[in-house]
Formats: structure tokens, sequence, C-alpha cells
């Protein structure tokens, strides 16, 4: 009887159909996803209009909005390491794509919210689920890499979102951006056909399924009927809260906690209100739309470059500077609304620091935590992410709301990477350690 140690096997693999398959349906996955999270800031001027809303409602609206995506990852996470994470994404896309919809048939202030509340648990359930089913299955030279490229769709469905913006919310109004989240109810079926997870798989005792699994991911692996399967000795651990402050794991807990928070604070305070603000400063729904695609469009540049040296530097080190970059380019932001193109481009690169580090921060988290409870661990640091999600929009909504100008707003959003490098500054970093494992 020959004992088959599956991470081992499966990292020792190279990049082929299989791993291709599955980095492509998580990517369209968080894809979808972002389009769906990120659609309520840009018709926040629309939506205004309609219903004759201040700033501060607003800013309440879209907070309340995300705290069903608290629920969602701290919930679904731990779930998906239960029942296996390809069905935990299937549950979480379902669940988004229907309510998401449902948003768009709002008959006021309090359903439109009660939608966007239950269609943020799937939301946030899906991308730390997605997160963690890509560091499982991904060969360990490249972990890093398909980890953060994957976090990538969260951008890439926010410009696919402004893109849709510019050619139906005008004609058609805010609603109209909602009903076309029915479309990735498609995704359904490709979902279906990916591989559950090898922790589902070991708890049920599956063996015919891991075999198969296994000689896709590595072909050089060829199974036997007694083959027993197991993880390595730091994979193993029971699916609970407490795991994950064992094992010298509970300081970088705490720290990704705090880190996450303020990140979210960040991004949601920038994406929700940033097409608001570029009105605020003189310019047009389309041009402001436009500078919102720029933000978002920064991903193109940052994902690559992040990801890539997170492979070789280690997520701490990547990090701690990155935050440090977001910081200053916010900085410059808030200085420049009178020159449309310095701005423009600014803004480009700001959307680059900060899709590049929120990838590096879900891939470093990730990996920081055993498979057998990894979903677990990046599902609740999202989660406590989550609440400086419902923080950030409510934020920016105070700071306009007591007639903070644009410029001033941005200067108050850059304070907040910079509490974010000093946190992660007192981790300890797993991310090297872990793509030997």
């Amino acid at each position: 009887m020959r004992s088959v140690i599956v991470n081992q096997v499966i990292g020792d693999g190279r990049f082929n159909r299989f791993f291709k398959y599955i980095l492509t349906i998580s990517m369209l996955t968080t894809i979808t996803e972002g389009f769906n999270i990120n659609v309520f800031g840009l018709i926040i001027p629309s939506l205004k209009t309609d219903w004759h809303l201040t700033d501060p409602q607003v800013g309440m609206l879209g907070g309340f909005g995300l705290a069903g995506m608290i629920f969602g990852s701290l919930l679904l996470g731990p779930l998906s390491d239960k029942i296996g994470k390809a069905k935990g994404l299937m549950v979480a896309t379902a669940v988004f794509s229907v309510f998401t919809v449902a948003v768009g048939f709002a008959t006021g202030y309090y359903s439109f919210l009660t939608f966007r509340f239950i269609a943020g648990i799937g939301l946030a359930g899906a991308f730390p689920i997605a997160v963690a089913y890509v560091s499982e299955y991904s060969p360990r030279n490249i972990r890093g890499r398909l980890t953060v490229w994957v976090t990538s769709g969260m951008g890439l469905g926010t410009v696919v979102a402004v893109l849709i913006s510019l050619w139906l919310l005008s004609p058609y109004g805010w609603r109209m951006m909602f009903y076309v989240a029915a479309i990735p109810m498609l995704l359904l079926i490709f979902q279906y056909f990916l591989p559950e997870s090898m922790t589902a798989l070991i708890k049920q005792g599956q063996k015919d399924k891991i075999a198969r699994i296994l000689s896709k991911a590595n072909p050089d692996f060829i199974p036997a009927g007694d083959d027993e399967y197991q993880y390595d000795a730091f994979h193993a651990g029971e699916v609970s809260l407490a795991s994950l402050f064992k094992s010298g794991l509970g300081k970088n807990t705490i720290i990704f906690w705090a880190m996450m928070f303020f990140n979210y604070i960040y991004i949601y305070a920038v994406t929700t209100w940033i097409t608001q603000m570029m009105k605020m400063q003189g310019y047009s729904l389309a041009l402001s739309l436009t500078f919102s695609l720029l933000y978002n469009a920064g991903f193109i540049l940052g994902i690559p470059v992040c990801g890539g040296l997170q492979d070789k530097l280690g997520g701490k080190k990547v990090l701690s500077f990155g935050l440090i970059i977001m910081a200053i380019l916010t900085l410059i932001d808030s200085r420049l609304g009178a020159y449309p193109v310095p701005l423009g481009i600014f803004l480009f690169l700001t959307g680059a620091a900060q899709h590049g580090v929120t990838g590096v921060a879900g891939s470093h988290i990730a990996q920081s935590y055993p498979l057998t409870f990894r979903g677990l661990g990046t599902g609740w640091g999202y989660g406590i992410g989550r609440f400086g999600g419902v923080c950030g929009p409510i934020l920016g909504g105070f700071l306009l709301g007591i007639s903070l100008s644009a410029s001033a707003t941005f200067m108050v959003f850059a304070c907040i990477p910079l509490i974010s490098a000093m946190i992660i500054f007192f981790s300890t970093d797993y991310t090297k350690e872990a793509q030997n494992r």
C-alpha cells in the first residue's frame, strides 16, 4: 500500500488544460462578482435623481447592502471546506445572480436594500472560495500568480460594468444594469464540471475520483488500486474557528483581519464614490464613468506585476511597499482634479496598485492556512474585511455630506493604506514556504 500526498502531486503538476479550466471558470466567477458588486457605485447619480436620495442615504444603502457580504464570507467559506469548494462556489453564484437581478425589480428604498443584502451573501462567499480553490489546484511554482489572477476578475468585472453602463445606463436607466446580471447564471453549468476539492473527496473516501483528478493535474502520477490519499502534516487539521489560532497561526490571523478591514474601507469608499466625486469636480457623467473605468482598468498592470513579485519576494514585502505606493498615488489624485489627462493617468496607476495589493492580500492569506481549513481562513479574512467594506461607503457619504470637497476626501482616503502597511509589517510571511508544499 502506497501513501500518496495529494497536495504534493498537484503542486508538482505543470500548467495544463486541467489547471487552465479551473483558472478560467474561477476567474469568470470573480468577473461576474466584480460586475455585481461595483454596479451600485455606477448607478448612484441616476438613483439619487430617480429617488431623490441624499448622500448619507446613499452611503447607508451601499453600506447596508455590503453588510450581507459579511455573512457570506463568514458562513460560505467554512461551509465550502465541509461540502466541497466546487459546490460552495455554485451555491454562492446562484444566490448572488438571482438576487442581483431582483434588485432591478425593487419598488423602493427598503426592497432595494433587502435584495442587495441577500445578494451580498452570495457575492462575498464566492470570492474567497474561488481564491482558496485555485490556491489548492495550482502548480506550486506559479501558485502566487494564479491566485492573484483570480482576484483580477473583480477589476475586470468592474471594467465590464462601466462599459455596459456607458451603453445602457443613460438610455435605459439604472434598473437595466441589474437585469443584465441574469446572464452570469449560465456560469453555473460550467461550474458543475469543476473537480471537487481534495479536502471533501478525502473525507468522503472518493478514491476513484481522487485518482482521476490527480492524473489530470499531474500526468506523471500513475494511480494504484491500494493507494491511500492524504495531506502532509501542515495541511492536516480540523475545520473550526479555533484552528485559525493554533500552531502559531494566531498572530497572523489577527493581523490579516485588521489589514483586510482597512483595505476594504479604502476599496469600497473609492469604488462607491469615485463617479460622484468626479462629477463634483465638474465632469460629465460619461467622463466621470470613464475615470472610474480607468481606475478599475489598472488591474491590467497591477495584477501581473504584483503576482509575479509575490512569487519572487513573498506576500509581506509586496503588500508593505504596495500599500505605501497606493497611499502616495491617492494623495497625488487629490491634487489633479482640474487636469483631466494627468488625473486619468494617475487614477489608472492608483487602480493598478489597489488591484495588485488586493490580489496579493488574498493570495497571502490563502497560502498561510492549511488546505483542510483554507476556505475557513480565507473566508474569515474577507469576512472581517467586509466590516470595513460596510464602513467605506458610509465614510464617503459622511465626508461628502459635510460638504468636504472631492480633493479633501481623496486626501482622507490616502491615509487608510498607510495604516494597513503598518499592520502587515508585523506579520510572518509563509507565502514562500507554502509554495514548497
